[in-house]
Formats: structure tokens, C-alpha cells, sequence
């Protein structure tokens, strides 16, 4: 009789949101999404934990936004109909404002590099 054991890294989950800080447009934005179903506000550690309360806080230079959870059919994305921020790619979310006049301002966002640290840090 014979026991094999691996032992392999801790990877994180192909969809945890690995990324909370971008560059959009050159400006730094920091996103982080919270499961909040049953009050808890739960920091969101993986992408297929997302619940039905769930919502985004979108922190810019002078604004921080909550945006709640859209339940639009294979992407993660998050609306209060003014702002919308998507995850379709996750290392280059949409990120997108209705201005007054009906115009829509999209926001240019690439994932800040990480510098190996867990947690959102980075450099």
C-alpha cells in the first residue's frame, strides 16, 4: 500500500478579485466588493462568493461611491444608474459615468501592478 501526498502552494481562486487598485485615465481608484445578503459586510474573497447583496465602494481622489450589484447575465457588475463599474475583464474593468446631459464618460482602467503582496498592497 501507498500514500502519495502533494503539497502545492496556496493559490488564490482563478476569480478572486486580486486586483483593488487601477489606474483609470492615470488616476488611482481603489474598488473593493462586499457580500452584504444577511448585513454582514463581508469583504468578497472570491468572485463565485458574490451574493445578491452584495455591492462595490469605488474610492477616487475626492468622491467614494457604493454601488450595489447588477444582476446582468455573465459579468460582474455593479450600477446605481449614474456610475456603473464592470468586471468583464478583470484586470481592465469598465468604468463608466451617465453625465447630466445623457452623455456617457467611459474611464480607461488597467489594474495597478502588484508587487507581491496579499490584501490589495501595492506600491
Amino acid at each position: 500500500m501507498s500514500i502519495l501526498i502533494s503539497i502545492a502552494p496556496l493559490m488564490p481562486s482563478a476569480l478572486a478579485p486580486e486586483a483593488t487598485s487601477f489606474l483609470c485615465d492615470g488616476r488611482p481608484v481603489e474598488a473593493q466588493i462586499y457580500n452584504n445578503e444577511n448585513g454582514d459586510y463581508k469583504q468578497l474573497e472570491a468572485y463565485e462568493e458574490l451574493d445578491a447583496g452584495a455591492f462595490v465602494v469605488i474610492k477616487l481622489e475626492n468622491v467614494q461611491l457604493m454601488l450595489p450589484r447588477t444582476f446582468n447575465a455573465g459579468e460582474t457588475s455593479f450600477t446605481d444608474r449614474k456610475w456603473l463599474w464592470s468586471y468583464e475583464d478583470h484586470q481592465h474593468p469598465t468604468f463608466k459615468l451617465v453625465e447630466p446631459k445623457g452623455n456617457i464618460r467611459e474611464f480607461s482602467c488597467d489594474a495597478k501592478p502588484s508587487d507581491g503582496l496579499l490584501g490589495g498592497e501595492y506600491s
